[in-house]
């Protein structure tokens, strides 16, 4: 509230408020919790993961400490989605570095003691 008031010559202290429009009734916390979400889901469907119950739910200020409004839930699963869920993330890791170790198999090592192929210049 501003602090310049009107009608004091009356004895009444009004404040000046300033009036606000539509976009104070907007919820940028949640749609910032909305964007992971979906930055979420979608990454988890590159590795073939579907979340059932994956949402957005608002933070209850009695029952938490977190200091964000809003919360993404990954949902429930049962065990036997979770075995499923890190089966196939066991996987991918497995997957990432096998090609991680044979990428550093085919490059040469640099004799400046540089790694990889940083630094390198192009003869072309």
């Amino acid at each position: 509230m501003n602090s310049n008031v009107i009608g004091a010559g009356l004895g009444i202290s009004l404040p000046l408020a300033e009036e606000v429009g539509p976009e104070y009734f907007d919820e940028t916390d949640r749609e910032e919790a909305v964007a992971a979400g979906v930055q979420l889901v979608n990454g988890l469907r590159k590795f073939d993961i579907e979340l059932d119950g994956i949402g957005v739910s608002p933070v209850c200020d009695k029952c938490t400490v977190l200091r964000e409004a809003y919360v993404v839930e990954l949902g429930h699963l049962t065990p036997a989605e979770a075995v499923e869920v890190a089966t196939k993330l066991h996987t991918y890791d497995a997957e990432f570095r096998r090609m991680r170790e044979e990428i550093k198999a085919l490059t040469p090592a640099n004799p400046e003691g540089k790694e990889g192929a940083e630094g390198a210049t192009s003869t072309e």
